[in-house]
């Protein structure tokens, strides 16, 4: 860090939003859910014993569905996620610039509040949260926010390819089925009933796992999620998205590499999630090695939906669910649990893999209208508001009428 500048946005970047960025969230936030779904009813439905817990949906079909997450979700999209926070942290510090305030303590502020935001979604909705990995690994970028862009870049894919060197250690350190180990530390059957039963059997499961679960996403995912910090805040500090020339200059490559690289070994991922081939046990390595090969293909794929004229307005559709992406979040999860668990209707193990795709289909088109919808009166999303209330120390206005008549005043 001796002797490191700090980049400044380039001056078109400077109060305005970046359409880009907005519908790569509003992108990010469809396969996060995909994910989340998935791997929630799978965890939540498993028959058998606790010795010999065995899945509850084990079809054709079934199997299908969950290889191809496994080979086209899993994995990608909290890199996604990851990434355009480490972009976003570098706007929060331009933001700062430009007001003559404290980077540092807007950030901390920021941090503080997106940790009870988190903790409050890990013990009372969602397992699997990352909100809070996010809040700490903030403080960590906070520390690390002089990096030149190119040694932020390499210190993270460093970090990401140093982490996953463990799914290449024989035994237990090494790659193998999630569930199977989590087998050895949780009665999943017991899980189920705790889950698809009451009110008060789903609250109970949900607070006694949290503490756990909280401590298992911040090592599987802590290293990996701060790698893509890193080169996402090199790239904001480069402004990438808002540099056209360099847009259309590199997005059509990274897109061809990442899919002629990703695509084939997604497909050995595949076949061998739904028992079509017996990958060595290593494979889950090297998966891990290509996710964010997939995840700035993706990444790629999607600028250029957004810059080309034929097909602009429809991915424009992204960006509201985008602007609100934190409470979309927060709203997946509730409509997670109050479909799936004793929340509400506790159907886990009542719907098949499809039927589970099919309902988060819906739940993210209706997250697309109700964004839309809330942002032509709202300036941000309640989520949104809370925490901008808690990094600027002021209360926000609520809607688009009432800033502008305080601007005027």
């Amino acid at each position: 860090m001796s002797g490191a500048t700090e980049s400044v946005l380039p001056a078109a970047t400077i109060g305005r939003r970046i359409a880009e960025v907005d519908i790569l969230r509003g992108f990010a936030l469809f396969g996060i859910l995909i994910t989340n779904v998935t791997v929630a009813t799978v965890l939540w439905s498993f028959d058998g014993t606790r010795d010999a817990p065995r899945p509850h949906y084990q079809g054709t079909v079934d199997q299908i569905v969950t290889g191809i997450v496994d080979a086209l979700f899993s994995g990608r999209f909290y890199l996604l996620f990851a990434f355009l926070f480490g972009y976003s942290f570098t706007l929060q510090i331009a933001a700062a610039q430009r007001a003559g305030a404290s980077a540092n303590a807007r950030l901390l502020r920021r941090c503080a509040a997106l940790m009870a935001i988190g903790l409050a979604h890990v013990f009372l909705l969602w397992i699997g949260d990352i909100l809070t990995l996010y809040a700490l690994l903030c403080l960590i970028l906070i520390l690390l926010r002089k990096l030149r862009p190119r040694t932020a870049l390499i210190t993270g894919a460093v970090l990401y390819v140093l982490w996953c060197l463990w799914a290449f250690v024989p035994g237990p350190a090494g790659g193998g089925d999630v569930y199977q180990e989590l087998g050895r530390l949780i009665d999943l059957p017991a899980l189920r009933e705790g889950y698809t039963g009451s009110f008060t059997d789903t609250v109970d499961v949900q607070l006694s796992l949290a503490p756990a679960f909280l401590l298992l996403t911040w090592v599987a995912q802590g290293v990996t999620s701060l790698g893509l910090f890193l080169i996402g805040m090199a790239a904001g500090k480069h402004g990438l998205f808002e540099d056209g020339e360099t847009l259309d200059r590199w997005a059509p490559r990274v897109l061809a590499i990442g899919l002629c690289l990703g695509l084939p070994i997604s497909m050995v991922t595949f076949a061998n999630s739904v028992g079509w081939l017996n990958a060595p046990w290593w494979w889950v390595g090297v998966q891990e090695l290509v996710n964010p090969v997939m995840t700035f293909a993706y990444i790629a794929g999607i600028v250029l939906l957004a810059r080309a004229p034929r097909t602009a307005p429809a991915i424009a559709r992204l960006a509201p669910a985008g602007r609100m992406a934190a409470s979309n979040y927060i709203g997946q999860s509730i409509v997670m649990m109050v479909l799936y668990t004793g929340y509400g209707f506790a159907l886990a193990d009542k719907v098949p893999p499809a039927g589970v795709i099919g309902l988060a289909l819906l739940t993210y088109m209706a997250q697309l209208a109700l964004s839309a919808w809330w942002l032509r009166d709202h300036r941000y999303g309640p989520v949104e508001w809370l925490l901008r209330a808690a990094t600027y120390l002021r209360v926000p206005a609520w809607r688009n009428s009432d800033h502008v008549r305080a601007k005027r005043d």
